[in-house]
């Protein structure tokens, strides 16, 4: 039997985003949402959404509102340590950047640079959402990408600021990124995507990723500490969704080594010219496919979860083989980092599930199920609102699916925990509108997993 709570109240739709960040202030009294009327589009640029938290009745208070936000990722909207302060993104003075509020005073300050992950003392660590929109990411609406030219960019990178004295740098830049370890000319439109910090918060995890003159995409998973120096590439090939499994190791769906991943870093494949690709796409996807004979796989050798130490050219381990078995959405609990919290894709009938994983135990336990709804996307105004996105990009996939992918009707799960490991929140539209739900997990998580209910 389904547990979950619905913890936003009042007329609209309400979201949070990511899978990687603390709803709750410490205190556990307010959760930081998103609210706005209409998701039947992607953003539009004119359109700002409201943003604030919910209190201990369920209902919503405005601190004002935001133009930079998406649904997938929210505003990245994100506690500040232990205080009761918080910083959001938004657009100021033409450029992406962020405010910081606070909750008790109702007072905001604004920021020259974006935020994407923040440390506990104030270190803000911003990525290129002009440069992340233009090819596909997850960026905002509104502005265009200066280094749009330029397919690997010195001007562009991660911006490291702290919101207290306002410091500024350049922490790396793309270019210095595409260099490591690479040639960048086998790629177009570098970008950097999904910056993470690990548990100490002494480095930062990121994707790097570059467009193939295939059509494809190919991933580096990177760390760097967070003074800049000692850079670090894991692994690359087609990786997701990740989070750090503690301070050394991350957690990642996804594949490398591979036929593919070869075929693509080789001579031959190089070679071949432009117009003749879409043919060698289809050896690719022969080869993608095609099983392995004798003994089972290697962990490298297929889709899975894998674990790998942080540090160059890591050798993977298995997180859950064999019991989670697809990609999703995976965030480790703060107080035990033992469990994991994590959703699936929706099923051949729209079903999404959430469900609990234990490391030491490999034990799954499911929650509850949720289903998309019917509600087809508005086309008409979704084109243009979708202006500026790379050409490539909105010809490798139909205007129906960017409408559909970018508006709010596209809905992740994307579980978040409570700081104490009691609760997880989450997004859903399985009543018809996007709220925020929450499930109390402390019966399952405390007591290590033996009150359990299996939905």
């Amino acid at each position: 039997m389904q547990q979950e709570k619905v913890l936003t109240k009042g007329k609209g739709n309400f979201f949070f985003g990511f899978h990687d960040l603390v709803a709750w202030n410490t205190a556990g009294d307010k959760l930081l949402a998103l609210r706005i009327d209409n998701i039947l589009t992607p953003p539009n640029p004119d359109v700002p959404c409201d943003i604030g938290y919910v209190n201990g009745d369920e209902s919503f208070v405005k601190l004002g509102q935001t133009y930079a936000y998406n649904y997938p990722q929210g505003a990245r909207q994100q506690w500040v340590g232990n205080t009761d302060l918080f910083v959001v993104n938004d657009r100021i003075n033409g450029a992406w950047r962020s405010k910081v509020y606070n909750t008790t005073t109702k007072e905001c300050t604004e920021l020259e640079y974006s935020t994407h992950v923040i440390t506990d003392d104030g270190w803000a660590f911003a990525q290129d959402y002009a440069r992340l929109y233009r090819v596909g990411g997850y960026g905002y609406t509104g502005l265009p990408d200066p280094y749009a030219s330029e397919h690997v960019s010195e001007n562009t990178g991660i911006i490291k600021h702290n919101i207290h004295t306002k410091a500024a740098s350049l922490l790396i830049s793309l270019k210095e990124i595409a260099h490591f370890q690479l040639n960048p000319n086998l790629g177009n439109n570098h970008y950097l995507t999904h910056l993470l910090l690990n548990p100490s918060q002494t480095r930062l995890a990121f994707l790097h990723r570059y467009k193939l003159k295939d059509g494809g995409e190919t991933t580096r998973l990177m760390t760097i500490g967070i003074d800049g120096n000692n850079l670090k590439c894991l692994a690359s090939g087609f990786l997701s969704h990740f989070d750090w499994k503690d301070d050394t190791h991350i957690a990642i769906w996804g594949r490398t080594g591979s036929g593919v991943e070869k075929l693509r870093s080789s001579l031959l494949y190089r070679m071949i010219p432009s117009g003749l690709i879409s043919q060698a796409k289809k050896v690719i996807k022969k080869l993608m496919y095609k099983k392995p004979k004798g003994a089972a796989a290697k962990p490298n050798a297929a889709f899975n979860w894998l674990l790998f130490k942080d540090e160059n050219n890591a050798e993977p381990a298995f997180l859950a083989k064999g019991i989670v078995n697809e990609d999703g959405h995976p965030m480790f609990c703060p107080a035990n980092r033992d469990w994991m919290i994590c959703d699936t894709y929706p099923d051949e009938n729209g079903i999404r599930v959430l469900f609990l994983f234990q490391y030491s135990t490999q034990k799954r336990v499911d929650l509850g199920t949720y289903k998309m709804i019917d509600t087809k996307p508005d086309l008409k105004e979704s084109a243009a609102y979708l202006t500026g996105v790379d050409k490539g990009v909105m010809k490798a996939f139909s205007l129906e699916q960017m409408a559909f992918t970018r508006s709010g009707l596209h809905c992740d799960l994307h579980p978040r925990w409570k700081k104490d490991g009691t609760m997880v929140a989450f997004d859903s539209i399985h009543e018809g509108r996007r709220l925020i739900y929450g499930y109390d997990v402390s019966n399952i998580v405390l007591n290590n997993g033996t009150t359990a209910t299996h939905s």
